[in-house]
């Protein structure tokens, strides 16, 4: 996936989730967003419902690996980056 596309779907998820008015702040939150990006065969028109999915069923054991990944730590910084950034803006 190229930046640009990786860039756009994590602020689809990101936007997804403040409509959904989850806290974008927290850490399971933040999880839920990174496992539903990593999953790559999940089409963009379905991330709403895969996040759903993901945040209601919060599957601790893979969480607690997948946060132990260096690709999950990469989007991690990636995604605090989006949410602290001048051009981000919350939805309302």
């Amino acid at each position: 996936m190229s930046f640009f596309n990786r860039q756009s779907r994590l602020r689809k998820l990101i936007n997804i989730s403040e409509l959904l008015e989850l806290n974008i702040d927290d850490d399971n939150i933040k999880s839920c967003i990174i496992a539903v990006f990593m999953c790559e065969d999940i089409h963009d028109n379905n991330l709403e419902v895969a996040l759903m999915a993901t945040y209601r069923s919060q599957p601790t054991v893979f969480i607690t690996a997948l946060n132990n990944t260096r690709e999950f730590q990469h989007i991690l910084n990636l995604l605090n980056f989006e949410i602290s950034s001048p051009h981000y803006e919350k939805v309302m």
